[in-house]
């Protein structure tokens, strides 16, 4: 082992993951003045390629979409638990659904597709459940995240 002080911070560096790093590419903390609008550098979220989704293009984009099935495995609850806070009215309704089925499916139900939620929906839910403690059986903040979604919920 040796004995040089830098070897210690270099050993950290290397453990600490690449989402725990800022990436800039410019020294100090000010961004260069002349450089015009930068572009956010996207979080990646791990646990989001655990779940299924979609691709599906609206307005000529194409975007990624999870069902409301795959929304209750991020906030581990089930399906039927996001569809009654729906009712409820402490989720907004689904912004989008997929192409309804051809033909009836039950005698006298209208059928709508299945609710589909963006990308960015999801990652804010689940950050809001984690933000206000939903799973702690003790004391989750539930009028906090009621909200925390009515406010900031991304509307696409």
């Amino acid at each position: 082992m040796s004995n040089d002080p830098l070897d210690v911070f270099n050993n950290l560096d290397s453990k600490i993951g690449r989402h725990m790093k800022e990436e800039k590419d410019f020294p100090g903390n000010t961004a260069p003045r002349n450089r015009g609008v930068v572009t956010p550098i996207r979080i990646e979220h791990d646990w989001l390629k655990q779940l299924r989704s979609s691709e599906y293009q609206v307005n000529g984009v194409t975007k990624r979409f999870y069902t409301v099935g795959e929304l209750g495995r991020a906030l581990k609850r089930k399906a039927v638990t996001i569809r009654s806070w729906e009712a409820k009215g402490w989720l907004p309704p689904a912004m989008f659904r997929t192409p309804p089925p051809q033909g009836e499916q039950l005698p006298g139900k209208a059928v709508k597709g299945r609710r589909l939620y963006s990308e960015a929906q999801v990652v804010f839910l689940f950050e809001a459940a984690v933000r206000f403690s939903i799973d702690d059986v003790h004391s989750p903040d539930w009028e906090g995240f009621r909200q925390h979604i009515s406010d900031k919920y991304p509307r696409h």
